[in-house]
C-alpha cells in the first residue's frame, strides 16, 4: 500500500491552449516571425497606433487561426505530410476569407442584408474555419457547442415551445455570424484583441524581466518563516501574478513550480500543496486590474467604466484570498507545520533593496488607470517601463553602480518574449471566434431572453434559488468552456434573470463571473487541480476536493453580491459596514472550515463558529428572526468571534481550575 506522498500523476494532463512544443525548421521560423510581427502590431495598436476596427479584429483573428493551424497540427490523426498539406490549405483559406472581410469591409456595410453569393461563400468558409481553429486550440467542446447553436438556429421549430423559433436559412446564419457585430467579431473577439492580448504580453515581459521571481521572494521574506509560510507565499505570489497573467493555469504552472515543492518540504501533504496553489491561482482571476480578462468583457457589455468595476471588485477578491491565507495559517497551526528555515530567506529589506524597481511597472499601470487612460494604453506604458528599467540597470552595471540583470532585454530577448506572449494567447485566441458563434446564435434567435425568463419561472421569485441555478449552470458550462467563455455565455442568460429579481447590474454580472470560476476547482473536470496535482505528484481527485475546501468563499461571496451592498450598490455607510462584517465573517468561516482558531475547536465551538459566520455575513438591512434586525445580528457575530477567541486563549491550567470549582 503506497502512502499519500507516493501517489503521483504518471502523465500530466495535456496543456489546454498551450502547444507542447513550437514547430522547428521552416515552419518554426515562420511561426516565430509571425509571432514577433504580431506582437509589435499589438503593442503599436494599443499604444501610439490607431488601427481601424476591421483591420484590428481581422488581423487578430487571422494570426490566431494561422498559428493555430501551424502549431496544433500534431493533434490530427493523419500522416505528417498529408497533415501539412491540410494545414496549408486551411491557412490559405483563412487568408482568403479574412482578407476579403478586411478589404471589402465598406462595400459589405453598404450592401448589408443583400449579400452576394461570394459574400455567403466567404462567410460560410469563415464559420467552418472558426470551428476547426477552436477544435485545434482547446479541444472539441467549444466547437461542439457552437455546432449545436448553429443547428438550433436552423432547426428552431423542432425544439420545445418554450425555446422554439421558426428557424433561419443557411445564408442568413453564416452571414450574420461573419458580418455582424454579434458573431465571429463579437464581444469575445473584440475584448481579446483590444484589451486582453496586451496584458498577456505584459505578463510575458513581467516573467522575463525577473518581476515574477521578485513577487515570490518578497512574500517569502515577509511570511516564509511563519507557520505554513510557503503556502502563504503561494497565496500572495499567485494573487499578484494571476491579476496580470489572465490565466489561472499559467499561474499554477509559473508560481506552482516554485511554491508547491516548498510546501511539501515543510510538511504539507502533496494534494494539499497542489490545492493551495490551485485555489490561490484562481484568486488571481478575481483580483484587479485584469481579473482574467473578465473585467473587460463586463465593461463592454454593461457600459460601466472599467475603473469603477475594478474599484468595487477589489474588496471581495481580497476576502477570497484572505480566506485562503487564513485557512492555510489555521491548517499549519493545527498540524504543527512550520515555515522555512532561518537561512532560507533573506530579510525583507534586503529583497526590497535588491528588487524595489520591479514595483515601478505596477505603479505605472495603476497610476495611468487611476488617471483615466484606457487599459490597453496603461499596459503598454507598464511594458515600456519594464524594458526601460532593464536598460537602465544594464547602463548602471557598466559603471559599477548596480548588479547586471540576469536577463538582458536586447533584440533577441524581446523577440523571444513576444513569441512567448503570442503563444500564451494562442489557445483562447483561436477559440474566440467560435465562442462568438455561440453568443451570436443566442442573439439572433432570442433564446437568451427565453432562457432568462425560464430561469425566473424556475426560481419562483426566489433570488436564492436563482443564484443556486446559476451556480449549477456555471458548473455544467465550466466542464466544456474556459472561465471567460463560460461567463460570457452564461451572463447572456442569467444576467437579465437576476436583474428581474432586483439585483443591480454590476452585482448580477459579478455573481455570474465569480461562479464561472468554479470549473477549475470542482470535480469532475477541474483542469487547474489536475495541473497542480501533476506538479505536486499527488492524486488529482484528492487535489480537486482539497481545492474545493480551500475555495469555499467562491460560493459565499456571490451571495453577498446578491443580498448585500458589498459592491457599493447602496449607500457608502451600508457598503463599508458590509465590508467590515464580511471581513470578520471570513475569519470565522476560515476557522470553521479548518476546525481551529487559537487552538483546535471542540464540536460545540465548531458549531458556534458556523453560526457566527452566518451572523457576520447576514444582510444588515434584513431581519434575521423578528425582532432581531440584521445589523444587531452582525454585532452579535463580531462579539461572538471575539468571545470564542478569548475563551480559547485561556491556559489549560485555568480551565482545570474552573472545572475543579464547579465540582
Amino acid at each position: 500500500m503506497r502512502s499519500q506522498d507516493d501517489i503521483a500523476v504518471e502523465k500530466p494532463p495535456p496543456s489546454i491552449g498551450i502547444p507542447d512544443a513550437l514547430p522547428d525548421g521552416l515552419w518554426g521560423f515562420a511561426y516565430r516571425g509571425i509571432a514577433v510581427c504580431f506582437g509589435v502590431f499589438v503593442i503599436w495598436s494599443a499604444g501610439p497606433g490607431i488601427a481601424e476596427d476591421q483591420i484590428h479584429l481581422g488581423v487578430f483573428t487571422l494570426v490566431m487561426w494561422v498559428l493555430a493551424f501551424a502549431v496544433f497540427t500534431g493533434r490530427s490523426p493523419v500522416l505528417k505530410r498529408t497533415r501539412r498539406v491540410l494545414d496549408l490549405v486551411l491557412i490559405a483559406a483563412a487568408i482568403l476569407c479574412l482578407g476579403y472581410y478586411i478589404i471589402e469591409y465598406l462595400p459589405l456595410i453598404e450592401r448589408a442584408g443583400a449579400w452576394t453569393l461570394t459574400d455567403t461563400l466567404m462567410s460560410g468558409c469563415a464559420v467552418l474555419l472558426s470551428l476547426e481553429a477552436a477544435r485545434r486550440g482547446i479541444g472539441p467542446w467549444i466547437p461542439g457547442i457552437a455546432l449545436f447553436a448553429l443547428f438550433y438556429a436552423y432547426f428552431g421549430w423542432i425544439f420545445p415551445d418554450s425555446v422554439a423559433h421558426r428557424g433561419a436559412g443557411i445564408p442568413q446564419i453564416v452571414n450574420y455570424s461573419f458580418y455582424s457585430q454579434e458573431g465571429i467579431f463579437g464581444v469575445m473577439t473584440s475584448v481579446m484583441a483590444n484589451y486582453v492580448l496586451i496584458f498577456i504580453y505584459f505578463g510575458a515581459f513581467m516573467q522575463r524581466s525577473g518581476m515574477g521571481k521578485f513577487f515570490i521572494d518578497l512574500p517569502m521574506a515577509l511570511a516564509g518563516r511563519s507557520p505554513g509560510g510557503p503556502a502563504k507565499v503561494a497565496v500572495a505570489a499567485s494573487a499578484v501574478f494571476g491579476s496580470i497573467s489572465g490565466s489561472s493555469l499559467a499561474n499554477v504552472v509559473s508560481t506552482g513550480n516554485l511554491t508547491i515543492p516548498l510546501m511539501k518540504r515543510v510538511g504539507f501533504r502533496p494534494h494539499v500543496a497542489g490545492a493551495v496553489e490551485n485555489s490561490a491561482s484562481l484568486g488571481g482571476q478575481l483580483l484587479p486590474p485584469v481579473m482574467g480578462s473578465g473585467v473587460f468583457i463586463m465593461a463592454e457589455i454593461t457600459g460601466i467604466p472599467y475603473v469603477e468595476i475594478i474599484t468595487v471588485a477589489a474588496v471581495p477578491a481580497l476576502l477570497y484570498l484572505g480566506s485562503i491565507w487564513l485557512i492555510v495559517h489555521f491548517e499549519a497551526r493545527k498540524f504543527g507545520i512550520s515555515g522555512v528555515g532561518e537561512g532560507e530567506t533573506s530579510p525583507a529589506m534586503d529583497v526590497l533593496r535588491r528588487g524595489w524597481y520591479h514595483i515601478i511597472p505596477f505603479a505605472v499601470l495603476l497610476s495611468f488607470l487611476i488617471a483615466g487612460y484606457s487599459p490597453d494604453w496603461c499596459a503598454v506604458m507598464a511594458i515600456g517601463s519594464t524594458v526601460l528599467i532593464n536598460w537602465i540597470r544594464i547602463a548602471c552595471a557598466r559603471f559599477g553602480l548596480a548588479a547586471r540583470p540576469d536577463e538582458i532585454m536586447g533584440p533577441r530577448t524581446l523577440g523571444e518574449t513576444l513569441v512567448e506572449g503570442t503563444t500564451n494567447a494562442l489557445g483562447i485566441g483561436a477559440a474566440a471566434a467560435a465562442i462568438g458563434l455561440i453568443v451570436g446564435m443566442m442573439a439572433m434567435t432570442g433564446v437568451g431572453l427565453k432562457l432568462s425568463l425560464l430561469m425566473v419561472q424556475l426560481s419562483d421569485g426566489s433570488l436564492l434559488i436563482a443564484v443556486l441555478l446559476v451556480a449549477l449552470a456555471s458548473l455544467v458550462l465550466g466542464m466544456a468552456l474556459p472561465i471567460t467563455a463560460s461567463y460570457l455565455v452564461l451572463v447572456v442568460i442569467a444576467g437579465p434573470a437576476l436583474q428581474e429579481l432586483g439585483v443591480a447590474l454590476i452585482a448580477a454580472h459579478m455573481i455570474v463571473f465569480w461562479l464561472s470560476q468554479d470549473s477549475n476547482i470542482t470535480p469532475p473536470v477541474c483542469l487547474g487541480a489536475f495541473v497542480a496535482a501533476a506538479i505536486a505528484k499527488a492524486d488529482p481527485w484528492q487535489t480537486a476536493w482539497a481545492s474545493f475546501r480551500f475555495a469555499k468563499m467562491l460560493y459565499v461571496v456571490p451571495l453577498l453580491f446578491a443580498f448585500t451592498p458589498i459592491l457599493m450598490t447602496g449607500s457608502v455607510t451600508a457598503g463599508l459596514w458590509t465590508m467590515a462584517t464580511a471581513a470578520v465573517g471570513t475569519i470565522a468561516f476560515s476557522a470553521w472550515t479548518v476546525g481551529f482558531l487559537h487552538r483546535e475547536t471542540r464540536v460545540s465551538d465548531w458549531l458556534v463558529l458556523g453560526f457566527i459566520s452566518l451572523f457576520c455575513f447576514w444582510p444588515a438591512d434584513q431581519p434575521f428572526i423578528a425582532p432581531f434586525e440584521g445589523r444587531l445580528v452582525n454585532i452579535v457575530g463580531i462579539c461572538g468571534l471575539a468571545a470564542i477567541y478569548l475563551w480559547q486563549r485561556r491556559r489549560p491550567a485555568d480551565l482545570l481550575v474552573a472545572a475543579e470549582k464547579k465540582k
